[in-house]
């Protein structure tokens, strides 16, 4: 996988630590959250077919951004990493692409509970490598799912219980 850093990574950053009940914890800084806010939202805006997701490091004080290579996007991200650490990772999907996918699977969960499948959780990995989907039949989806949304995206099966609400007592 390609990767590569800002001219904002030039200098070590100390991490943020906020106090809490239970002691120190790491935040994202204030400048390094308001680039990517501004890289999520042109990512999504200008760029959709490049841009895949954001991940944060707190402890090394960066901002690691998931794309599929465009020179375009990629000149955004050097102009937006100029202040701050953005560490920039090749995808294999943008994230519109995985969206696509993630509201098919949504839109036939009815067929796959009729099936035998009971999906919790159908999201987007944000580092652009497929979608993401929760049941205990993860034998049936992994070889139910692919046959009906085709090989194009990696479904990745989680063996979790869907998620239950939580009741006021």
């Amino acid at each position: 996988m390609a990767e590569w850093r800002t001219d904002g990574c030039g200098g070590r950053r100390e991490p943020e630590r906020v106090e809490s009940v239970t002691g120190a914890l790491l935040v994202t800084p204030a400048d390094l959250a308001t680039v990517l806010a501004r890289v999520e939202s042109a990512g999504r805006a200008q760029f959709p077919d490049s841009f895949a997701g954001l991940e944060v490091n707190q402890a090394e004080v960066l901002g690691i951004v998931y794309r599929v290579p465009s020179p375009d996007f990629d000149a955004f991200l050097r102009a937006e990493g100029a202040a701050v650490c953005l560490e920039v990772r090749d995808a294999a999907y943008d994230l519109r692409t995985l969206l696509t996918l993630q509201e098919r699977i949504v839109a036939d969960l009815g067929h796959w509970r009729t099936a035998g499948i009971e999906i919790g959780v159908v999201g987007c990995r944000h580092d652009g490598t497929g979608v993401e989907v929760s049941t205990r039949q993860v034998a049936q989806a992994q070889d139910q799912l692919p046959r009906r949304y085709g090989p194009e995206v990696p479904i990745f099966v989680r063996d979790e219980a869907p998620p239950r609400p939580l009741i006021g007592s």
